[in-house]
Parts: C-alpha cells; structure tokens; sequence
C-alpha cells in the first residue's frame, strides 16, 4: 500500500492497482455478480450475471431487481431487502430467479450490505451461483437413501432383489 505524499500519486496509483484488482475479479467470476441500490435498482451487472440471467448489462441496469425475482417470490425480495437495510449479511440463500427467456434456474444468494464513506447503507451485493445441478445431485442422493432404507427393512436376501427393483423404478422415476 502507498504512503502519503505531497503529490499524492503514489497512492493515486495503489488505488488504480486495487480497483483494477477488484474489477478483474468480479469481470471473470463465474459466479454472477450484481449490485442494488437501496430501492432495489441494479447499479451494476458482471458477464456471469448476463450468461446465468440472459439480460446484458444495458437490459438490467437501472432495471428493480425484480426483472429476475419470479412473481410468486415476490415477498421475499421486500424481507431481503429489509434484512440488509439492517445491517445483515445473508449467505448461502437458496431460492428461484427467472431468466430473460422466462424459465427459472435454482440459485444460492450471498448479499451483503454496501456502505458508504459515512458507513451509510446504501445498498446491496447480490453474487448468486446456479445450484441446479447441486440440487439434481441432492435429490438422487436422497432417492438412493430411500432405496438403501427399504432394503435395510427387507432384509431378507430373496426380498432384496424385488424391493431393489421396486423402489429404484419409484424413486428414479
């Protein structure tokens, strides 16, 4: 980090170094990453954000973030919102957005208060991770657990093929 001097570009050019650090890391995240205003207007829109959403960055900003919150999780927005407003961070939020094309695409939120110079709330970054997959994996597993456990019932071995095969057909669908 710089240290102060009379000419000050010493630590002109340590915070051009930073930013240009963090904007590297929000441009090629994989994970999409937005900002909100504390009206909830988009302020910002990184490329995961337009390739998980479908909107480009000119679609979004300046758009309510409720362009990509689906109809019937429209509370959740307000409480969420309220829940920052506060002060708090939220992590690990799993819920629903809506893409541009209309279909919904399961996502794990991170959101955290933006400040200003005051220490003001002004704010909020959103960085959500498409969990679809995570969650197809969630429900095999599950199945599977289903399967295991109607066999431990059963535990007589010329049971065990027919139970297998019943409940795998269930489960699996």
């Amino acid at each position: 980090m710089g240290v102060a001097d009379p000419t000050g570009i010493t630590l002109g050019r340590d915070a051009a170094r930073r930013a240009a650090h963090f904007e590297a890391l929000v441009e090629f995240s994989e994970d999409a990453i937005l900002s909100k205003d504390d009206h909830g207007t988009i302020t910002s829109w990184n490329p995961a954000a337009e390739r998980l959403y479908g909107y480009r960055p000119e679609e979004a900003i300046g758009q309510s973030i409720t362009l990509i919150i689906p109809d019937d999780h429209a509370d959740e927005e307000k409480e969420i919102l309220a829940r920052i407003l506060a002060g708090e961070r939220i992590a690990h939020y799993e819920t629903e957005r809506e893409r541009k094309d209309g279909t919904r695409v399961a996502v794990s939120l991170t959101i955290s208060p933006i400040r200003d110079e005051d220490r003001r709330i002004v704010g909020a970054s959103v960085v959500a991770r498409d969990i679809s997959e995570i969650l197809i994996k969630r429900e095999r597993a599950e199945r599977l657990h289903k399967i295991t456990s109607a066999l431990a019932r059963e535990a007589e071995p010329e049971r065990a093929t027919e139970v297998l095969l019943a409940d795998s057909i269930a489960a699996l669908g």
